[in-house]
């Protein structure tokens, strides 16, 4: 018996009613309604509405059935992914607008000393909590003590503590970092839980964000027999500018060397394994590289503040909006015309999602997501008629563009997702001070991109975004109002 069969047998009979009665109530049909507690088949919206109206669900109750119900319709597997994109997107959007109103200054603890054992000129800690804060302490110390603050670590990738701690140390902080990780992935993941590199991502992208950590994460996949770099009684370990830390599979004991031979051989390890690890999160604040302008690939599915208008980009406008005192103008200009003709030919199928309070925006101010000091913001009468473009495209079907239900996902005009063939893009563009701070982290992993796939594949038919009408319906509404405003 399934979850879901299982918790609508249990509400049946917490109501008291037959099935022939429910089905009178909630006006739906007593056959269906015996399958679906039956298990023999699964309701569909409609139906699953009356059941839930019939059954007399709260409403903490109706979504926790409408959870099962998912559950069970897509897998766990999925189930779980979704989940965690959507977490990811919602995070991201509210660390891009976090403000950090002060800078802090790194400084040594005064906790208590930890109780180590000195053997052979090296340290050993026991007991998980020990040996978390003593990898705490050693953060601090290269943080506080280092000109060039450095931290190298083949850890595991759920070590949340760790990676929260450097986190919170460096929000703020006026000292920079250079940390490398790398992380290892089983190549399938269980089907009751998110693929493990996802949540992975989810956590370390935070960590991306930081303008003062230079990171680099890198990855590989352990099959099931293990890798040789999982064998081992301490197969974990961290570099410092100082120390080596070297840590059991269980975090509950670590070694510290502090001497010049051991440390030598695994910087030499990490080294090796990094080169021939692949790039889990690379991240750039290269414009050229972040909008790829030397090539346009194909792009599946976009999540972006506006509506993609590029494709009804001409060239008399492409040159319009460009700033003819930006120093490479005319080297822009050369990359720019064939980088659009590009993707207009091979983005027909894309799927466009997108909130319209920031399309909205658009039509108030002009100003897409790209350095002022590159292009001009549009005019009126450009913004309307790349609007009314759209909505023609939309009730013709020539184009597959959702507006995100906003009361459903939380995302800013900082956050933007291309999802192109084999990467996945992840462009930032937000404001710190005065300046506009552009990142792009591209990740190549496979896990990663399947589950954006399918989480991108269900958005049309998902509570995430509008239907294609509500979206034609609130496009019109802006064109109503701008034009209403603007004659």
């Amino acid at each position: 018996m399934s979850l879901f069969t299982q918790r609508i047998e249990e509400l049946i009979i917490d109501s008291g009613e037959t099935v022939q009665s429910l089905a009178e109530i909630g006006k739906i049909n007593r056959s269906t309604l015996q399958r679906v507690k039956s298990g023999e088949r699964l309701p569909s919206k409609t139906f699953f509405e009356g059941m839930c109206k019939a059954l007399r669900l709260s409403t903490a109750e109706e979504e926790e059935l409408k959870d099962i119900l998912e559950m069970e319709t897509i897998g766990q597997r999925n189930y779980y992914n979704r989940r965690a994109i959507v977490d990811l997107i919602e995070t991201i959007a509210e660390l891009t607008e976090h403000t950090i109103p002060f800078s802090k200054e790194i400084g040594l603890k005064n906790e208590e000393v930890i109780k180590s054992t000195p053997i052979d000129g090296m340290e050993i800690i026991s007991g998980k909590t020990n040996v978390l804060r003593m990898v705490e302490n050693a953060v601090d110390c290269e943080l506080f003590a280092s000109e060039t603050p450095q931290i190298r670590q083949v850890i595991p990738y759920d070590w949340d503590a760790i990676y929260d701690y450097i986190f919170q140390q460096m929000m703020g902080s006026g000292k920079n970092l250079v940390l490398q990780d790398i992380v290892s992935f089983p190549q399938n993941c269980s089907e009751p839980e998110a693929d493990q590199s996802l949540l992975a991502f989810k956590k370390l992208a935070a960590l991306s964000l930081l303008d003062n950590v230079e990171y680099q994460s890198r990855f590989y996949y352990r099959s099931s027999d293990g890798h040789p770099v999982d064998d081992g009684v301490f197969p974990y370990y961290l570099l410092t500018s100082d120390r080596l830390i070297t840590l059991s599979k269980d975090l509950a004991t670590a070694v510290v060397y502090r001497g010049a031979g051991l440390y030598q051989i695994y910087d030499g390890y990490f080294s090796e394994l990094f080169e021939n690890s692949a790039p889990f999160i690379h991240g750039s604040r290269d414009l050229f590289e972040i909008y790829a302008i030397e090539e346009a690939l194909p792009t599946k599915h976009v999540m972006q503040p506006l509506p993609c208008f590029s494709r009804y980009f001409t060239n008399a406008m492409i040159e319009k909006q460009m700033n003819r005192d930006f120093p490479y103008f005319e080297e822009l200009l050369t990359a720019v015309m064939p980088f659009y003709d590009k993707f207009r030919a091979n983005n027909k199928g894309m799927v466009d999602i997108f909130p319209l309070r920031y399309l909205r925006q658009f039509m108030e101010d002009g100003y897409i997501y790209l350095p002022e000091e590159m292009v001009h913001p549009f005019a009126a009468e450009d913004r309307l008629q790349l609007i009314k473009q759209l909505h023609a495209d939309l009730v013709a079907s020539e184009r597959k563009c959702f507006a995100i239900n906003e009361d459903r996902l939380f995302m800013n005009s900082a956050v933007e997702f291309s999802n192109e063939d084999p990467t996945l893009r992840l462009i930032l563009h937000y404001r710190r001070g005065d300046e506009t701070i552009f990142k792009h982290l591209a990740i190549n992993e496979a896990n990663i991109i399947r589950a954006f796939d399918d989480f991108f594949d269900s958005l049309p038919t998902s509570d995430y975004v509008l239907s294609k009408a509500e979206t034609i319906a609130g496009i019109e509404a802006i064109i109503r109002d701008y034009s209403r405003n603007g004659s």
